[in-house]
């Protein structure tokens, strides 16, 4: 447009004396115009990328740095501590008696890094459950019935499986997601993980995968 303005004065111009000033006036108005849509454009691209870096920044906070850490994140813990003050006999309950493993949780999560993508984070469980051989017994006893009692129970590589949905939470960045806790017993150690997705996931679907993750984490453990 500012291309068209200052050509068509200029055609007038060249026919009429003393119209200098305003050739000068349209090129100056032409100058303007341009400047202006050079600014827009790039206040646009400036928001574009400050949106892009928030997207980042949204999903690193969501993923967190959990694998190398080998701890719980504060979502997954505050999911435990809402669901053990429901149920001191839940299966939340019993794991927030007990200490995560951190070493073997940081194995576990390597392992696991395969089996995620950017929509999916699994937070590793490792607890040893300890004690003396009545304390052990009584321990043992817990951790099962807690797991019977959980929403859905299956059999996978001779396991008791539990599995749980843990309510939905909105992270503040418009993001909701699905999680669910998947705890089996093997020998003196709990062993699980918080199962957490940006996409629907049923129960079902879940189930269905299961035994690939658990896989994954028999063998990290060996």
């Amino acid at each position: 447009m500012a291309r068209t303005i200052d050509l068509a004065v200029l055609a007038v111009c060249l026919g009429v004396p003393g119209c200098d000033s305003t050739r000068d006036a349209a090129q100056r108005e032409a100058g303007v115009m341009a400047e202006q849509t050079q600014k827009k454009a790039s206040e646009l691209a400036s928001a574009a990328g400050d949106r892009t870096v928030e997207a980042a920044k949204a999903a690193r906070d969501w993923a967190g740095d959990l694998v190398a850490s080998g701890k719980l994140s504060e979502t997954a813990m505050d999911w435990l501590q809402r669901g053990a003050a429901a149920s001191g006999e839940g299966i939340e309950a019993v794991l927030k008696r007990g200490e995560q493993g951190i070493p073997v949780a940081m194995d576990i999560g390597k392992a696991l890094v395969g089996a995620v993508d950017s929509d999916t984070l699994i937070e590793p469980i490792y607890q040893e459950v300890g004690g003396g051989s009545q304390e052990l017994a009584v321990k043992r006893t817990e951790a099962d019935e807690a797991i019977k009692g959980m929403t859905r129970v299956e059999v996978i590589d001779g396991l008791q499986v539990g599995f749980k949905e843990l309510s939905s939470l909105d992270l503040g960045h418009s993001v909701s997601e699905q999680a669910f806790l998947v705890v089996w017993r093997q020998d003196d150690r709990l062993i699980g993980f918080v199962y957490r997705s940006r996409r629907d996931i049923a129960l079902q679907q879940l189930v269905a995968v299961a035994p690939k993750i658990v896989g994954l984490v028999r063998s990290a453990l060996g």
